[in-house]
């Protein structure tokens, strides 16, 4: 038995789900992409206009207009209009303070230090800067600077001068944070969510389906009078409904005409078959016909007594399609593989027929005729298939009895094997040399071995034997085991 197959109430509960977490995780994603650039632009947009605050106006007005959260550094680099030809020049220039500042930030005066020459030898080729440094308490700034202008009227003097401004950046970074945080768990309880609800209605809308479903395996060969029930609701699931007891209707007409078919000749063909048979035997007993006329009239006589074993197998058949149960009783198993190892015993010889059982008594509920027809059957096949010896092993098994037939014949084929129990089944080859059977033999014996809540089951090489095993429900006294 392989794996049990997903049902289609979770297939569908997790592709959607997994659909769906899909989208979710795309939207969260450009949530937090939008958000990013978006608090990243504000950042900006505060340390621009700070830097042209500084840069456009009078340094005392724009030191009093800054984020309160800023830092700032002027370095005084030469006198305007001219420019530093090096990085060398820039960081050898002075710090410029303004006495009257409120601001004692000692990082105001390092923020030259954190930056690369790389980056100032952007303000050289004319361009504004823009980086990001860490502090020494791990704080991340963005730094803009620019190549400015500082005039002091009162001295007649104008100086370049680098201005720099950074504003921290690390609430942002706690913000995303807690943001990814935030729509991670969202997804998950979404998905989550989402999930159940799909199963859930998954299961609302399939379960008609599943009723529909388990009253059509319900349907049986032996019993075709069963009907799926059709739903109240006008959908396709109704029409599934209607159309599926609409076809059992005709099988259950066609398994009728079949049925009664197959036991009305089979009940018809018994009368002149055994006609047949009982005036070969008559000629051939009580007249004195030539030595042709005796190879015809035991020809007739075989194929006769082939037809009659026919004509029983298939209404056996008829009455296990119609229905027919076995009439069981407590009985001893062991006296039936007595009673055909003394019926086939003269029949049988050379080859050996024995009984192998440690225990005198296991009992099964059963009925002893059908019981005895299927051991006959199976030591006969083996003795049609050459077989010198067959064993009838006997014993207890659990709250079973198990029954192995077991022969040294030429054995079955792999490839036959799967179709030994079907009707009209023929294995071709050294099994089937010396039979003449109708291929009915095996699928009675399923059948009654069924009919007595029991399995039937084959094992064999060719060259080595066959084994034929059947296990019966033992026979439990006041109902236990």
């Amino acid at each position: 038995m392989g794996r049990p197959a997903m049902t289609l109430r979770l297939r569908l509960a997790i592709f959607t789900s997994a659909f769906i977490a899909v989208i979710l995780s795309a939207v969260a994603v450009s949530v937090y992409l939008l958000t990013e650039r978006s608090l990243d632009t504000a950042v900006e947009e505060r340390a621009l206009q700070a830097l042209t605050d500084l840069s456009e106006g009078a340094i005392a007005t724009g030191l009093q207009r800054l984020p309160g959260d800023a830092y700032y550094q002027i370095v005084l680099v030469a006198t305007a209009p001219e420019v530093p030809d090096d990085v060398a020049g820039i960081r050898n220039g002075v710090n410029y303070t303004q006495p009257t500042s409120v601001r004692a930030n000692p990082t105001n005066d390092r923020l030259l230090a954190l930056l690369p020459d790389r980056v100032l030898e952007d303000l050289i080729r004319g361009d504004d800067l823009a980086a990001h440094v860490t502090l020494a308490n791990q704080e991340r700034l963005r730094v803009l600077g620019t190549l400015g202008t500082v005039s002091f009227p009162n001295q007649q003097v104008a100086l370049t001068a680098v201005i720099l401004v950074g504003l921290p950046t690390s609430n942002v970074q706690r913000t995303l944070e807690q943001l990814a945080r935030d729509l991670g768990l969202t997804v998950l309880l979404a998905f989550a969510a989402f999930a159940f609800g799909v199963w859930w209605l998954a299961r609302q809308v399939l379960s008609p389906v599943q009723r529909v479903t388990q009253a059509a395996s319900r349907v049986s060969g032996q019993d075709l009078s069963r009907r799926v029930p059709v739903p109240a609701t006008d959908d396709e699931l109704r029409a599934l409904a209607v159309s599926i007891n609409h076809m059992l209707d005709r099988l259950q007409e066609s398994f009728e005409t079949q049925r009664r078919f197959t036991a009305d000749a089979s009940h018809e063909l018994r009368t002149p078959v055994t006609a047949i048979v009982g005036h070969a035997q008559y000629l051939l007993r009580r007249t004195h016909p030539s030595v042709e006329q005796v190879d015809s009239l035991g020809v007739i006589q075989r194929e006769g007594e082939r037809m009659a074993r026919l004509v029983h197998d298939l209404l056996e058949l008829a009455r296990a399609d119609a229905g027919f149960q076995v009439q069981r009783e407590p009985m001893n198993l062991l006296e039936v593989l007595e009673a055909v190892r003394d019926d086939l015993a003269p029949l049988s010889a050379p080859a050996r027929i024995t009984v192998d059982c440690s225990q005198p008594l296991l009992e099964v509920e059963g009925d002893p005729a059908r019981l005895k027809q299927v051991v006959l059957n199976l030591v006969q096949n083996a003795l049609d298939a050459g077989a010198r010896h067959v064993q009838l092993h006997l014993e207890r098994e659990g709250r079973d009895v198990r029954l192995e037939v077991l022969d040294d014949g030429a054995g079955i084929p792999a490839e036959a094997l799967p179709h030994l129990f079907e009707r009209f089944y023929r294995v071709d080859g050294a099994r089937s040399t010396r039979g003449n059977g109708s291929g009915l033999g095996l699928a009675i014996v399923r059948w009654i071995v069924q009919q007595h809540g029991g399995t039937v089951d084959v094992r064999s090489r060719v060259g080595e034997g066959t084994v034929f095993t059947v296990v019966l429900p033992a026979h439990a006294p006041n109902g236990r085991g």
